[in-house]
């Protein structure tokens, strides 16, 4: 199966340390202890595992599925997404920002709904949230998530757009359909493969 891989930069595994042969050879892990085995990500799991390099991956033996993860005894690094970059990152934490700003406006109060509205620069989105007092939670993870895009990176800014929309009231699912429209949007710039059409 081919999936993919998030490594810190050089290819290295950001968990463990370990150093991925970017040369292709295949990795072992002992098979009869399916915790160890080596884990990847689909499409759809993409944005749960950001790091620095995106690589397809291949997985050889019996394959193991979790919620978001797969793990298999044997992998190796097939070619590295070069797509996934500097640039991308920060144009996909911008627009988990600005989605949140977006998800969250109906919830703000009204004083301050047209300025976060109007609001299209990181720096403005986090102001105007912010004044939007602290009785808003929702204007509170706005702010985060715009201050995250512009000085932390794409995976704490996509994990606060995740938990907004689980704090708006949907739970688990709504979490789930946040990052399901942020794998699609990763998948299309990507071109990575096919996610589930949704929300």
């Amino acid at each position: 199966m081919i999936a993919f891989k998030f490594l810190a930069a050089g290819a290295l595994a950001p968990f463990t340390r370990f150093q991925w042969p970017a040369s292709g050879e295949w990795v072992s892990a002992a098979a009869h202890r399916p915790e160890l085995w080596i884990h990847a990500c689909r499409a759809g799991d993409l944005p749960y595992w950001l790091a620095d390099e995106l690589w397809r991956i291949e997985l050889d033996g019996p394959l193991r599925e979790a919620r978001y993860q797969v793990a298999a005894p044997r992998a190796r690094l097939v070619a590295r997404v070069a797509a996934w970059d500097r640039a991308l990152a920060g144009d996909y934490a911008r627009a988990c920002a600005l989605r949140a700003r977006d998800l969250a406006l109906p919830h703000v109060p009204t004083a301050a709904r047209d300025a976060l509205a109007r609001a299209t620069e990181l720096d403005a989105i986090a102001d105007v949230a912010r004044g939007a007092g602290p009785a808003s939670r929702a204007a509170e993870l706005v702010a985060d998530a715009a201050q995250n895009a512009l000085h932390v990176g794409p995976a704490t800014t996509s994990y606060i757009a995740a938990t907004l929309a689980s704090a708006l009231g949907g739970g688990l699912a709504a979490f789930e359909a946040e990052r399901a429209w942020q794998a699609r949007w990763l998948a299309e710039r990507l071109r990575v493969g096919e996610v589930d059409s949704g929300p």
